[in-house]
């Protein structure tokens, strides 16, 4: 597999820990010692992705091959539904999960600890809550922090002043949406603050859940989203491609400095999209067209 599609690669494990969906434990560590064996060498897991944690941590012990990379978040709770949450933003909140998350894994320190859910932040307890994750950093006990989630605009002079090592968001970056082109990227960049997209297929939207979530819309999805995404089956359909093979590789065709958040509930979902960006860049032509959707829909 070429190293440049495979290097810009995080497992996460969201799909894997059940969020999504029941999952069998055994399959989720077959998934990720799949990943691990096609180079990935980074997973990026959390508390509130229901077993996740504790999977990836069974997938390490029994893991022969290289450390990879691992990255957990703070301050949402442990859930089995992707669309509710509970928050612990205290400090001793936080200190228990962090503790708890580190136990999990197997490990005394991750890569990167992300602060979750930035959005659900105050003005009045971020300092407090940026101050923590930065104590836990000076511990010892994550060698990188990062923010993990889309942050309010209120939230981004801490961005700005370099206070973070990594920003991933979710949904602002894929074949739905170039809005970190515009904005989070050219911050980053400034900050010397590296960039994770998150939701590469929009939340399975621009892969196996695009029927399902065009004929009936989730809460959580607006309707400007869907019709993008339709244009994008459009083009996909033109040129016989499988949308979600269009979708990971229009990625790669970008002059973007940023890694790439791959999600899956399986190994045969992992597959496809190995398989898909196994097969590099898009034709120059296909990727202009599907950049042409969002300047016609500005």
């Amino acid at each position: 597999m070429g190293n440049l599609g495979i290097d810009k690669i995080i497992l996460g494990t969201a799909g894997l820990g059940g969020v999504w969906g029941g999952v069998d434990p055994e399959e989720s560590i077959q998934a990720i010692h799949e990943a691990l064996s096609h180079g990935i060498h980074a997973l990026d897991t959390a508390p509130a992705y229901g077993d996740a944690e504790s999977i990836v941590g069974q997938a390490l012990e029994l893991w022969t091959g290289e450390r990879p990379l691992i990255s957990t978040k703070v301050g949402r709770l442990k859930s089995y539904v992707a669309t509710e949450a509970k928050y612990d933003y205290s400090t001793a909140g936080m200190q228990r999960s962090v503790d708890e998350s580190l136990k999990t894994l197997g490990v005394s320190t991750v890569d990167v600890l992300f602060l979750h859910e930035p959005a659900v932040l105050t003005v009045d307890n971020a300092e407090r809550v940026i101050s923590a994750i930065e104590h836990f950093k000076e511990q010892g006990l994550a060698k990188k922090i990062g923010i993990g989630g889309n942050p309010p605009s209120w939230f981004l002079p801490f961005l700005k002043e370099g206070r973070f090592d990594i920003l991933m968001e979710y949904n602002k970056l894929n074949a739905c949406s170039i809005e970190a082109l515009q904005n989070s990227i050219p911050i980053c960049q400034k900050s010397q603050t590296e960039y994770c997209a998150a939701s590469p297929l929009n939340m399975g939207l621009l892969g196996c859940k695009f029927q399902e979530f065009s004929q009936r819309i989730p809460e959580w999805l607006d309707v400007g989203t869907v019709e993008q995404a339709r244009r994008i089956q459009a083009i996909a359909e033109r040129h016989n491609l499988p949308l979600e093979v269009l979708a990971l590789r229009f990625l790669l065709n970008m002059n973007a400095v940023f890694k790439i958040v791959l999600g899956a509930a399986n190994r045969q979902q992992l597959q496809n999209s190995l398989d898909a960006i196994k097969q590099g860049v898009l034709p120059v032509n296909i990727y202009n067209e599907i950049l042409q959707t969002f300047n016609d829909n500005k």
